[in-house]
């Protein structure tokens, strides 16, 4: 798959003005605590994660439509109070689902994050601390290697319709898509039941034409063209 994001050395000259012009843009939001402070002195110090935001299908290297995702990214991060997650007590059926958690390496190297959708349903109670459970898994890779950017695999096989969460899915799709910037080489739906399909459709009508370049509906007999056969799961060989 040919890569749709600027590269890190393409956006590095323009981190500068990015800096600058968010300094300026949201010293009321910077001031008054808007943003969580951690977060805008990583903007400021640390290279690779600036240029981030420069390297989205957005912006494409444009400062003020970077801006825009710095703002939301920063403001959802403050409200789900990311930067405190590694604390966080999860429920113990939440951690037991083994839901989301990274595992191997495509063909070129991305490490894969591995989503079991069938395993993903939550009551209504349940949801927030789904969300959160997913943006820390996000942000595990983020945090460390904002400049790799990974492939997310939505496993499908066995699902129905009642574990395609429609606000959950759409959260997902935001997550890397504004969240967690420049994070998603790809992501591939894999084995996607034709009962998912409706659901599927509602999700990527919010995605642009090239956000939905990124997106794979691959089977079992076509995964090992992307994930090599060691990195696989059982029921995937």
């Amino acid at each position: 798959m040919a890569e749709l994001n600027p590269k890190p050395e393409e956006v590095l000259p323009k981190i500068g003005d990015l800096r600058s012009s968010f300094a300026t843009k949201f010293k009321a939001e910077i001031d008054s605590g808007a943003f969580d402070a951690r977060d805008v002195s990583r903007l400021q110090k640390d290279d690779q994660y600036a240029a981030c935001f420069l390297r989205t299908l957005k912006s494409r290297g444009d400062v003020g439509k970077a801006l825009e995702v710095v703002a939301d990214a920063f403001k959802f991060r403050k409200e789900i109070g990311i930067n405190d997650l590694a604390s966080f007590k999860w429920p113990e059926e939440l951690m037991a689902k083994k839901a989301i958690y990274y595992k191997g390496f495509d063909t070129k190297g991305h490490p894969i994050l591995y989503i079991n959708v069938k395993e993903n349903s939550a009551t209504k109670e349940q949801q927030q601390d789904l969300r959160k459970f997913i943006a820390y898994n996000f942000e595990q890779h983020h945090s460390k290697h904002p400049e790799q950017m990974c492939v997310v695999l939505m496993d499908m096989s066995g699902a129905g319709v009642s574990n395609m969460n429609l606000d959950i899915t759409k959260f997902i799709i935001t997550c890397f898509t504004t969240y967690f910037p420049a994070y998603l080489a790809y992501m591939i739906n894999y084995e996607m039941p034709m009962l998912l399909g409706a659901t599927w459709s509602v999700v990527s009508a919010f995605l642009s034409s090239d956000q939905k370049k990124k997106l794979l509906m691959i089977n079992k007999k076509q995964i090992k063209d992307y994930i090599p056969a060691e990195h696989l799961w059982d029921h995937m060989k």
